[in-house]
């Protein structure tokens, strides 16, 4: 996609507009319950999510309250409520997204002990995942820590189910959680001041971290933004660091250290900005933390664009925050699938934003989402090997490029369905299989998952491939083939692929390989990719395409190359 110079209209101007006026009421310390079913916002452009809700106290009245924030960040949730039940027996359950428990754990442990609870509650999280294979959120609370951490135990050992804690929640926000009166005339002890605090985690952090393909990078701009006052006009020392400045600046190095792009974005001369970073020793943020730096006079969508491009990544992962509503509604019309933040003027209100913005909060950070910001420093220094290099062995041994294959490795569930999910440019299926549909897969007999681990001596890039396969008579059927944007451009697509195939068990035998393809809307390098495989001059339409299994026993690996298999 190329920025143009296309002129937003004005409906579309007035509604981003709206959204951004609207943020001092959505990520408020405490948000209003009356100023957020007063706002009107544009209508979600987006697709809703089925969520079917399984409960045994009321949540009507958090609807209304996840409505403006889905409706901020364009999309929405189709809330299907089931009746009380105290058994969750899940009767009548629909086909859905998401299944969310929305469970009064008073009401059990008034009648059972936790050491009880539990294991019923494990045997009723079983009988849902033998009927679907949608992400579970099991919300609800538990006064005791002990019990809270033997519950997160319970949950981190099945895949795809997540528990949100709504009494932690209610704690950091400094409101109590429960009410006697709102259980009297509500049907829920969830008091009204908790109400809007819960809809709000629910809308911006917990539903879409099940949900949402992540925001990868924080593009920011500078001046009001980082800091008070203009750089140009001020100077180095004329700007402040204000409280709620710093605050936003040591919350965006903690992105960075989550595995989060931080990119600048600055209408200045770079000079200046470089000379800032260097002297301002107060600033958390330094100049090396960027991973990519746009500082000139020129379009700031085509500056967010080319972000985009350095990072390597799609730009609806990119999130944009600037102090003009008018730029921001200029990128967003440019670049319409790019996120955008308005930095208010109250900076602490500019991190709040950014910490509730969908895409952002992850249920779990894996170790390997941490090694792509040290990943892309070593990218220049591959680049200037490549330049040089005339014999690509011998570039592949001068970096000391190592690859490791595993086959069916159920200790990386949540990194595997993290790239079913996250990869979008080298994506062959786009089938997004989640955390409980791989475990599936683990456990089949004529299935087999294979995963590869890359590394040279200037980054470990960590698991940056997964192959999902099932043997179906003589022909092995590749379901989901997904390579991460980090692995791109080093000539071992091949060698990663046809090698991962070979060492599943199940290809033994096979006469042919089949690859289901879907087309989306940047998978055009796997498209690529395959194509070259087939001897195709055009992309492979959507469906199965097969080949000869011969061609991959023929195969031979990248020379200097070291493979290993754990």
């Amino acid at each position: 996609m190329t920025a143009t110079a296309k002129l937003p209209t004005e409906k579309t101007i007035e509604g981003a507009m709206s959204l951004f006026e609207a943020q001092a009421v959505l990520f408020a310390p405490r948000p209003n319950r009356l100023a957020l079913q007063g706002l009107e916002l544009p209508a979600p452009s987006r697709q809703s999510a089925s969520v079917n809700v399984w409960r045994n106290h009321a949540f009507e009245p958090l609807v209304p309250l996840t409505t403006p924030y889905f409706a901020f960040c364009g999309w929405q949730a189709d809330f299907r409520l089931g009746g009380y039940d105290d058994s969750l027996m899940f009767v009548d359950r629909q086909e859905a997204d998401a299944e969310l428990l929305w469970l009064d754990s008073d009401r059990f442990l008034a009648r059972m002990a936790f050491d009880e609870w539990l294991p019923w509650l494990e045997g009723r999280l079983h009988a849902l995942r033998s009927m679907s294979k949608a992400p579970v959120i099991i919300a609800t609370w538990l006064d005791e820590a002990p019990q809270r951490a033997r519950l997160q135990s319970l949950v981190d050992a099945l895949p795809a189910v997540y528990f949100a804690d709504l009494g932690s929640v209610c704690s950091e926000a400094g409101v109590p959680l429960r009410d006697s009166r709102s259980a009297a005339l509500a049907g829920t002890p969830v008091a009204n001041a908790a109400q809007v605090q819960l809809a709000r985690e629910l809308a911006c952090h917990w539903l879409p971290g099940a949900l949402l393909p992540p925001v990868k990078a924080v593009a920011l701009d500078l001046d009001h933004t980082l800091h008070a006052g203009v750089l140009g006009e001020e100077g180095i020392q004329g700007v402040q660091l204000t409280p709620g400045h710093e605050a936003l600046q040591n919350y965006v190095k903690g992105l960075q250290q989550r595995g989060v792009f931080v990119a600048l974005v600055s209408r200045n001369e770079r000079a200046d900005v470089e000379a800032l970073f260097a002297q301002r020793q107060d600033y958390p943020l330094r100049w090396e933390d960027f991973s990519a730096t746009e500082v000139s006079w020129g379009d700031k969508a085509a500056a967010v664009e080319r972000i985009a491009k350095a990072l390597r990544i799609a730009a609806d992962a990119v999130l944009f925050v600037d102090d003009n509503p008018g730029e921001l509604a200029s990128v967003t019309m440019q670049l319409p699938s790019v996120h955008a933040v308005y930095a208010h003027p109250d900076a602490t209100l500019t991190c709040r934003a950014i910490h509730y913005y969908p895409g952002l909060w992850r249920w779990k950070v894996e170790s390997d989402d941490a090694k792509r910001i040290q990943d892309l420093k070593a990218n220049a220094e591959r680049d200037v090997l490549a330049e040089h290099a005339t014999d690509p062995a011998e570039y592949f041994r001068s970096l000391q490029v190592s690859l490791v294959y595993r086959i069916d490795p159920v200790a990386q569930l949540t990194r595997l369905a993290d790239l079913c999910n996250k990869t979008n440019q080298f994506n062959l299926a786009m089938r997004r299989f989640n955390q409980a549909e791989v475990a599936e897969r683990l456990e089949r007999r004529d299935a087999c998952i294979a995963s590869v681990q890359l590394s040279d001596r200037l980054s470990d890039s960590g698991v940056i491939a997964v192959i999902v396969a099932e043997r179906q008579g003589e022909c092995l059927l590749v379901e989901e083939l997904c390579v991460s944007c980090r692995a791109m451009g080093r000539q071992l697509e091949d060698t990663i692929i046809l090698e991962a195939l070979r060492r599943m068990p199940i290809f033994a035998g096979c006469q042919e390989l089949a690859f289901r393809v879907a087309h989306g809307p940047r998978n055009q390098p796997a498209l690529d990719w395959l194509a070259r495989l087939l001897g195709c001059d055009t992309h492979p339409e959507a469906g199965l395409h097969n080949m000869p299994a011969q061609l991959v026993r023929d195969f031979t690996p990248a020379a200097g190359v070291t493979l290993n298999q754990e």
